[in-house]
């Protein structure tokens, strides 16, 4: 990852101890990701650039369940390189080439609902892409970023057994997409709608920025920001509405309201539903409507 050395190759890359108030920083561009956090280290405590790992995720949930524990807490895995990421239900993540997008974990004491720390990470990771590709970004229900209906990023939040803190994974292809043989659905990368090449390290510092901020903001004043947000962006992705091909007795119709508690709400004026985040069943979005005097 240009900017964020190997620190097995580069010495100089030690880590430096933080000034009180400030984000630690291992291996990568310690100044630069620091002025990026407005809020450093009241989240986001410390930054670890691995040269390589299989998963982030799987690191940080060994790292919580020993004697590691603690210093867990806030920290952010980057890997430069991941050899066995994996998404929702056990799939492979496609990671790409080394030092070309982002791969990162971060252990954070969850919010209240459990469920909205991921939905916070999906907001500033779409926050994240659409600054970068200079093109809205959407959110797929329930993890996946969108940009003009292709997938350039997931979000995999997990409460491990027995821990304090959840483990939210993130990916985002900067600079290199899955090949189609590899991708479940149409994939890009945020520098094909850039028009040019991207730093995945101003990709990451615009990321732990967004996600500092929106999390502080739930913190202090509530979900109504996260709401009005997540609703938007899943709007974009289905901007007619949705139906849920497996469950034939649920609506059709336009997406109307988000909550971190109740859930997510659509239907018509006749019939409308709203089933909690857990208990959401696959969505897909509805096609737009036929024009008056079109053919059926």
């Amino acid at each position: 990852m240009p900017g964020l050395p190997d620190p097995l190759q580069h010495p100089q890359a030690a880590p430096q101890s933080a000034r009180p108030g400030e984000v630690e920083v291992t291996g990568g561009r310690r100044e630069r990701l620091r002025a990026a956090l407005p809020a450093a280290g009241r989240i986001l405590r410390r930054i670890e650039v691995l040269a390589a790992c299989a998963s982030t995720s799987d690191e940080l949930r060994r790292r919580l369940s020993g004697d590691e524990a603690a210093a867990a807490n806030g920290l952010v895995l980057v890997a430069r390189t991941q050899t066995g990421g994996r998404g929702r239900r056990a799939r492979d993540w496609w990671s790409g080439p080394p030092d070309t997008n982002l791969h990162l974990s971060l252990a954070l004491p969850p919010p209240e609902p459990a469920e909205a720390g991921g939905l916070l990470a999906a907001c500033a990771a779409a926050a994240a892409a659409e600054a970068a590709a200079r093109r809205p970004a959407a959110l797929k229900w329930p993890n996946d970023v969108l940009i003009a209906g292709r997938k350039v990023g997931g979000i995999l939040s997990e409460l491990p057994a027995a821990s304090v803190c959840l483990v939210i994974g993130i990916g985002l292809n900067v600079g290199a997409a899955p090949p189609a043989a590899a991708a479940a659905a149409p994939a890009a990368c945020l520098a094909e709608f850039a028009g040019r090449p991207l730093d995945p390290a101003a990709v990451l510092a615009d990321l732990l920025a967004g996600l500092e901020e929106r999390w502080c903001d739930y913190l202090d004043r509530g979900p109504d920001r996260l709401e009005e947000e997540f609703l938007l962006r899943l709007r974009r992705w289905a901007p007619f509405g949705v139906e849920a091909p497996d469950r034939p007795d649920l609506p059709r119709g336009p997406l109307l309201e988000f909550s971190v508690r109740r859930g997510l709400s659509w239907g018509g004026n006749e019939f409308r539903t709203t089933l909690a985040a857990g208990r959401l069943p696959a969505l897909r979005p509805l096609p737009p409507p036929a024009a008056p005097g079109a053919a059926p």
